[in-house]
């Protein structure tokens, strides 16, 4: 029994190991978006919220619509509105013990969302793993060289 048991406990805590230590899979994002295209164009413009809420959005088709439904020969404002949503898979994640607000990081304290992000402006395909892995020792260090609290009760629920 206690042979059992032994044997389970090294499966799981090699398992656990596993997800911790090892960068996730990269998934397959619904369209090549080509970021470094749209150079003149904010962040904020596309990822609404990002400097005003918790959340940054992420586009849909009617947002890509305002912009091309006045370029010639990729006009998109009627397909917009019939396509389905754009079913982008999201690969950056913060615990859910851990409150993050992109306000809080952009418009308070004035970060460029390379810091997090990293050069989305220069790619020509969108990320299928976060850029840098969000983990407390990442958040920690970044606090320390910005000056920002590092008291866990600023971050943590």
């Amino acid at each position: 029994m206690l042979r059992y048991f032994g044997a389970a406990l090294v499966t799981g805590l090699v398992a656990a190991a596993w997800i911790v230590v090892l960068p996730p899979s990269p998934v397959r994002q619904p369209i090549a978006f080509p970021h470094a295209k749209h150079q003149g164009v904010a962040c904020t413009v596309c990822h609404r919220g990002a400097a005003t809420t918790a959340h940054a959005g992420i586009p849909n088709a009617a947002m890509c619509a305002k912009c091309h439904s006045t370029i010639p020969g990729r006009a998109m404002a009627s397909t917009a509105q019939r396509e389905p949503p754009i079913a982008w898979v999201q690969v950056t994640h913060v615990p859910d013990h851990v409150m993050f607000s992109h306000r809080r990081h952009v418009t308070l304290a004035k970060l460029d969302c390379e810091s997090c992000h990293g050069k989305m402006r220069e790619r020509m395909a969108p990320l299928g793993v976060a850029p840098v892995r969000i983990e407390m020792k990442t958040c920690l260090a970044c606090h320390n060289r910005e000056g920002a609290s590092e008291d866990c009760a600023a971050c943590h629920r």
